[in-house]
């Protein structure tokens, strides 16, 4: 059985709405196979106490899981102006990767290219991302003989409940199941306890946010997400994550999965992400 845990980086705001706004917004699914996630679970404390050893210096290390590395605070490591915080930043993305890659976990999900003046729309957008990844990982099932759930980051009530919904109504409908490896609707957790969550959450928003801005963006003065050291995360860890994209051939012989990207600025193909 496996697992599509998703999490997200950024928000739905305009672009240029403040001098904090996001310029992207990325949804990341990580599929594990549950047979890997005791170990997956106790590497990735252990990797958390490697890097951040102060925050876990006493206390049961089970309860370690609930102090979470914030995506946010790895990203202003990262353009920090100390060299030495940059670095612990890098070390801590090739320990995340190492750890997602010996337990052959795989990467799919969504990225949007926000448009000047114009905001994403939280319901439809983020739904029909879910619709999207949902068919993937039932196509990545299909391949492995598997059946699996999807887990995402909990929102509001009334957010979770409209997503799910909108699987269940396509599920259960009479004109046929589009995701028969799933075994039921998208299921939400709060990641205070759910390492694949924590680590969907690092991987959108430490690699696939700031390599999508670099990529994609033109710099806005004053936003912190305009950072030319975005660009060091595209180039030293461009290949791997690309490396762990699950992609297929449609019927048609299309490629579908992987992380898909939406720009609305300037149409570019989704490997200009990946690209040194």
């Amino acid at each position: 059985m496996q697992i599509c845990y998703l999490d997200e980086a950024g928000g739905c705001e305009a672009p240029d709405s403040s001098n904090s706004a996001t310029p992207v917004m990325a949804i990341v699914g990580l599929i594990a196979d549950t047979s890997v996630i005791p170990a997956l679970t106790r590497e990735f404390l252990a990797l958390k106490r490697l890097h951040f050893p102060g925050r876990f210096s006493t206390g049961p290390a089970l309860d370690h899981i609930l102090v979470e590395i914030k995506g946010s605070e790895i990203l202003q490591m990262t353009r920090a102006q100390s060299r030495n915080k940059r670095r612990q930043a890098h070390r801590f993305r090739l320990g995340l990767l190492d750890l997602v890659e010996a337990h052959g976990c795989r990467v799919i999900g969504r990225v949007w290219i926000k448009e000047p003046g114009k905001s994403l729309h939280p319901q439809k957008d983020y739904g029909y991302a879910v619709q999207k990844i949902s068919t993937h990982f039932t196509q990545f099932l299909v391949v492995q003989n598997s059946v699996g759930i999807v887990v995402a980051d909990g929102r509001t009530h009334q957010a979770n409940r409209r997503v799910a919904h909108s699987i269940f109504t396509q599920k259960w409908r009479t004109g046929g199941d589009p995701y028969p490896a799933l075994r039921d609707v998208p299921l939400f957790a709060a990641s205070d306890n759910h390492a694949g969550l924590q680590i969907a959450d690092l991987i959108a928003s430490t690699l696939v946010f700031p390599m999508a801005a670099s990529a994609y963006c033109t710099p806005q003065r004053a936003n912190p997400h305009s950072s030319g050291l975005y660009k060091d995360v595209r180039s030293e860890f461009g290949v791997r994550l690309q490396n762990l994209q699950y992609r297929y051939r449609s019927e048609t012989g299309r490629w579908q999965g992987g992380l898909a990207v939406c720009d609305y600025v300037g149409k570019r193909p989704g490997s200009l992400l990946f690209a040194p």
